[in-house]
């Protein structure tokens, strides 16, 4: 990274969760992937069911997606982090259109619920079609959650400046649904 210049490497970057996901080779991939496999059935969907994880804040970050699979017809329940923008819970597809709770969401959507906190309920959603509305959400993110921004794509808070980050080749990798309640 040139910081005198304000250049900006592209996103991901090397050493964040999504590098590993996405661009690492294939046997990081499926490395990172099994750890996140193993930390979700073992520790956040476990700790979400028995209430512990939304009452110590847990809620406020993550929230479980019930979609039901597109082969088995089984009731799946992903932990997603989220945000909330403007009222709008928004999650991100770090595997982009591959990630099997993105393809399960598309196959049915008609079986979609969320569950945040302790509440649990049927959501419509949105799937963001342009760079430009993904940009502009991961600006507003990385300003938000910076923490959460470095470990996550490898955003450097005390060296990288919003406004000349450019997301674009990120946002061409993963997906970015918005949910909303049913009525």
């Amino acid at each position: 990274m040139n910081e005198k210049e304000g250049f900006i490497d592209d996103f991901p970057r090397p050493g964040s969760a999504e590098y590993g996901l996405l661009l690492a080779k294939k046997e990081e991939k499926k490395k990172t992937l099994k750890q996140w496999k193993r930390l979700n059935k073992y520790f956040t969907i476990p700790l979400y069911r028995i209430g512990i994880l939304p009452l110590f804040g847990g809620g406020k970050i993550f929230l479980l997606l019930f979609t039901k699979g597109r082969k088995t017809g089984k009731q799946r329940i992903t932990p997603i982090e989220y945000r909330t923008k403007d009222g709008i819970i928004h999650v991100v597809s770090g595997r982009g259109k591959t990630a099997h709770w993105f393809k399960n969401l598309i196959a049915h959507p008609e079986q979609a619920k969320i569950k945040v906190g302790f509440k649990k309920y049927a959501v419509n959603f949105e799937i963001i079609q342009t760079i430009e509305e993904k940009n502009a959400l991961f600006k507003w993110y990385v300003v938000k959650f910076p923490k959460a921004a470095k470990m996550l794509f490898g955003w450097d808070p005390k060296n990288d400046k919003v406004e000349k980050a450019d997301f674009t080749s990120f946002s061409e990798l993963v997906e970015v649904v918005k949910f909303s309640p049913k009525e």
